[in-house]
């Protein structure tokens, strides 16, 4: 009988430090599209790039919108949108580089640390309101549909819902989380929280990143760095630390003192520029070290062959 590969099996990491194409300087947001290639933004150069999962550049063009990146997400038909939190934009791409249209959201002034939105199998964008407590449905050109007040459904004793990150699942549902608190939340396409979810109010530490797959959703928290995969129901199949290998604590934990970062164990990254975390079609998970920087990737064993 041939050894047991591990559930979540390390497969290598890419990136170099620089400021030319296919190099990494400020790396900002991650996203995968339908063929397993990946695309980062970069706010020191200003550029966005695709690259290959095994860290081929692809494709390199300058935008002013990555300059103030704080996420990337990427449709079904490989067009690239590109986030700025604090300016209240989305700007989205062609394929191959090229401006379509610039989409505007409630902006986040001040805003600093994770955030992150989804683009819809139906091409519907759902984009987290922090300051307002909300999830904001587009439509495909950009026109807001709906807006959902998600405050009751992540409260948090002494704590004010802030919700940071809306993941699209094949599901039909939308997965939410709050960065402070850890609180993830399950909706219903109509916004409704999902009864079926069952994640309990124990697991708080700060989030960095959702993804989701057809039967999972994966985490990643810190302090100290781990992975979390939940059934789509909320039941916690694996927490893994990732063989150590992510070192960095978020500025927002940093300054709530995280104890690895007391210790001297972490290193904090630049304001805004968290870990972030993309999952491939292909059965392998990405994760952004922005304070190397670099990605390290992953490949998932959860179901046995």
């Amino acid at each position: 009988m041939p050894p047991q590969l591990p559930a979540i099996e390390f497969a290598g990491a890419w990136g170099v430090r620089g400021d030319q194409p296919g190099q990494l300087e400020q790396p900002v947001g991650l996203a995968a599209d339908a063929a397993g290639r990946i695309y980062v933004a970069d706010r020191s150069t200003g550029f966005v790039q695709k690259f290959e999962a095994g860290g081929t550049n692809l494709l390199t063009f300058e935008d002013t919108a990555a300059r103030e990146a704080s996420a990337v997400a990427v449709d079904s038909g490989g067009g690239i949108y590109v986030a700025n939190a604090r300016a209240g934009e989305i700007s989205v791409f062609f394929p191959e580089g090229d401006l379509l249209r610039v989409f505007h959201v409630a902006l986040q002034r001040n805003f600093e640390g994770p955030y992150g939105f989804s683009v819809g199998a139906d091409g519907r964008l759902f984009v987290p309101d922090p300051a307002g407590g909300k999830i904001d449905v587009l439509s495909s050109r950009g026109r807001l549909e709906k807006t959902w007040n998600v405050a009751t459904a992540m409260a948090v004793p002494g704590e004010q819902a802030r919700p940071v990150i809306a993941v699209a699942g094949v599901d039909g549902f939308v997965y939410v989380g709050d960065a402070r608190t850890g609180r993830i939340v399950k909706l219903t396409g109509a916004g409704e929280p999902s009864p079926s979810w069952r994640q309990t109010a124990a697991d708080s530490a700060p989030l960095l990143a959702l993804s989701i797959s057809p039967k999972y959703l994966f985490a990643l928290r810190s302090a100290i760095p781990r992975l979390q995969v939940w059934t789509l129901n909320g039941e916690l199949r694996l927490s893994d630390d990732l063989g150590g290998r992510l070192s960095v604590v978020p500025s927002e934990s940093a300054a709530a003192g995280s104890a690895a970062s007391r210790a001297g164990v972490s290193r904090e990254i630049p304001p805004g520029m968290p870990a972030s975390m993309a999952l491939s079609p292909r059965g392998e998970l990405f994760i952004l070290d922005p304070s190397v920087p670099r990605v390290l990737r992953f490949r998932i064993h959860l179901d046995p062959s």
